[in-house]
This record gives structure tokens, sequence and C-alpha cells, in this order.
């Protein structure tokens, strides 16, 4: 139920008011901007505005000021605002095609385009935009060839490592053969290599990571150590809907609770949903939305919808599931009556063969939406469809 980011955001020696204050823009020029990447390792975000530009203005001064983008794109890239009417912005249009403003790129060190966007972006939106960027920067293959040559040095087979992970790609062999190897390195750097490379909690070296937790900490703060466990923990629970094997979700759970961080019965409750929903078997996915529903989403209307959502299209034909997502529509009305949520209840009640008392709730939406000065187009073509049928 819970979409997860496979990008892990470690934030090193940099104060909280860096990030408060939004995107910090690079100020020098793009052939510095050039180099910096190169030293980096990172991509060059690049706004490509116009200052008469309304959408442009807009984020300017709404998204890229937001804190949480502000992390998100100073951890991961060299960020750049180019005015594409100036003189200073030749050498990038020289190489780069801007039809439309804002159009959002993504380059590398080489001046490769590696993705970009037209189009003003709300928050969600840009950091999505910035993880699918994140995604097609493979620089796994500068290592390979070297690893395969049979360079093992430390820093390299940790790039290379981070770099396999970085784009989702299998990197537990090289994990695994590097560790297996007995490398003459220090205690600090092995825990380092096991933290950046364990991608799995079903892995031989797991037990490393809780037995350095304290380490891990000190280094990465509380906040990173905690996503990295899920993380790893959870790819150990699609990993069991893969292979169909739920003994892989059970050891997750006990591994993610070891280490007595964040709230393991959460976590329980939500890798039973997936691997229940995944498998489509009631009885692993029934009674851990309800004691979700119960503890957790009950008081939010958005965790409900979500619970609505899984029940009505997992187990469309489960009488019981059926039930819970009439019951749980309901509820939600009952909780914040808007014409979205009557709505909601009134395609619910359809699906459960009710569709008098479908057609009442829907003219109920639609009266709401009018008095509240909302659009009721969709609402009027399924009271059509409901009359029609």
């Amino acid at each position: 139920m819970k979409t997860r980011c496979i990008h892990l955001v470690v934030l090193l020696c940099l104060p909280f008011m860096f990030f408060a204050q939004g995107i910090q823009f690079f100020e020098g020029t793009w052939e510095e901007a050039l180099v910096r990447a190169k030293e980096e390792k990172k991509l060059i975000f690049v706004d490509a505005y116009a200052q008469w530009c309304g959408p442009c203005k807009m984020m300017a001064k709404k998204v890229f000021t937001q804190p949480e983008v502000g992390e998100f794109y100073n951890s991961n890239f060299i960020n750049m605002k180019l005015d594409m009417e100036a003189s200073e912005s030749k050498s990038f249009k020289r190489k780069f095609s801007v039809s439309a403003f804002p159009t959002l790129f993504f380059v590398n060190e080489k001046e490769e385009e590696v993705h970009k966007s037209v189009g003003a972006k709300k928050a969600d939106a840009l950091i999505a935009l910035g993880n699918k960027a994140l995604s097609k920067d493979d620089r796994s293959g500068e290592f390979a060839e070297k690893y395969a040559l049979g360079d093992r040095s430390y820093d390299l087979v940790l790039a290379y490592v981070k770099a396999l992970n970085k784009v989702n790609k299998p990197s537990l062999g090289v994990v695994n053969e590097y560790l297996r190897s007995n490398p003459e390195i220090t205690p600090e750097q092995r825990a380092i290599f096991v933290f950046e490379g364990i991608t799995e909690s079903d892995s031989k070296w797991f037990s490393e990571l809780l037995n350095n937790r304290k380490m891990y900490v000190k280094r990465y703060g509380e906040e990173a150590v905690e996503e990295k466990i899920q993380n790893v923990c959870w790819k150990t629970v699609e990993k069991a809907a893969e292979f169909e094997y739920y003994g892989l979700v059970e050891e997750s759970k006990t591994k993610y609770k070891s280490f007595k961080t964040g709230d393991d019965r959460l976590f329980g409750l939500e890798a039973d949903m997936y691997y229940g929903g995944y498998m489509k078997d009631p009885d692993i996915f029934m009674p851990a939305i309800e004691t979700y529903y119960k503890k957790y989403a009950k008081k939010e209307p958005t965790l409900i919808k979500q619970c609505i959502e899984e029940l009505s299209v997992q187990f469309k034909d489960n009488e019981k599931a059926k039930t819970k997502a009439e019951n749980y529509s309901k509820e939600l009305v009952k909780k914040e009556k808007t014409p979205e949520n009557l709505l909601i209840y009134a395609q619910i009640l359809n699906k459960n063969g009710k569709k008098s008392d479908a057609i009442v709730k829907a003219k109920e939406s639609l009266e709401l939406a009018k008095k509240e000065g909302q659009p009721g187009h969709k609402i009027q073509q399924f009271i059509r469809f409901l009359e029609s049928s």
C-alpha cells in the first residue's frame, strides 16, 4: 500500500537550515557547473526559464523554495537556473533545444541529456521527476570494466556497488565476492561498505548492520539509518512476493523489529497487505487490513481511501472484502463529507449491487458539488450510467 522510494537520501554534514531554504542554485558558469558535476559525480538539474514566464515564476516562488524539494535536489544534483533569453545561456542553447518554458533538464558532466520535462511541476511531481532522472543515470559501466579486469580497490568496488544500487541493478554478487575475499580494509570501511551494499534483509551480512547501528547513526543520522533498514527489509518483502514464499515476509518482519527503530507493527501490517494483495490471498490480507484500519487509517481520510481502493481492486469478487469496502466508504463520508467521498461511496454501493442506494449518494454528491462551486461533470456521467443500466 505504501509507495517506497528506491533512492536513499543520505545527509552528511549539512545543517538543517541549509535545506530549509529550498533549492540552492549554483551561480557559476555552465562550464564550471560541468566541472563540479564531474568532481561530485552528480547530474546537473537545469531550470531553463524566461523572465516573463508565469509558470516559471510560480515554480521559483512556490516550489523551489519548499524544504523537502531543497533537501532532495541539494543532495542529488548541481542545480542551475538559466534564463534562455540571456547571453550567458548561449553555450547551453547551442546544445539543447528549448521550445517552451519552463523546460527542466537533467544533464551529465559529458553534456549528455539524461532526462527532461516541459512544463511547471508541483513539489511531489518535481521530486518524482528527479528520481526518474537518477534512475536513468547509470554510471556502473565505468566501474564494471575495471572490476572485470581485476581491480578490487576499496574505493572502486564501493563506487561500483553504489552505482549499481542507484539504478536498481543487482549488486549482491559483487558485495558477496568482495566481502568473502576478506579484503584488507578497516572495520569502519567494512561497516560503510555493508551499509551501502546490502539491499535485502535476507543477506548473510545483515547482522553487521545491527552490530554497527550506533556508528551508522553517528555518521548518517537516525532518520537515514531508519530509512535504510526499512528499504532493505521491504526489498525482501517484494522478493517474497516474487518467489511466492511467505517465509521471507516473516523474516523481514523479524529483522526489522530487531533494530528497534520505527513502527515494527505498522511495517508488519504493510508487509502482509502487500504480500496478501500480490498473491490474492485473503487469509493474509484481510486480518492485516482490518488491524491496519483500526490502528492507523480510521482517523485519516487519505488512508481510508487507500484501504477502500485495495479492497475493491485486489479482492473485487470477495464478499468479505466488498462488505469492508462499503463499511469503510460509509465511515469515510461520516469522517469527511465531500463530493469526492460521496462519489466513492456511491461507486462502492453500485459494485455491491445496491444501485438505488448508489443513485441516492451520487445525487447527494452532485448537489454538494454545486453548492461548493465544484465541477460535477464526472458525477453527472456516473448518475447517467446508473440510471441507464
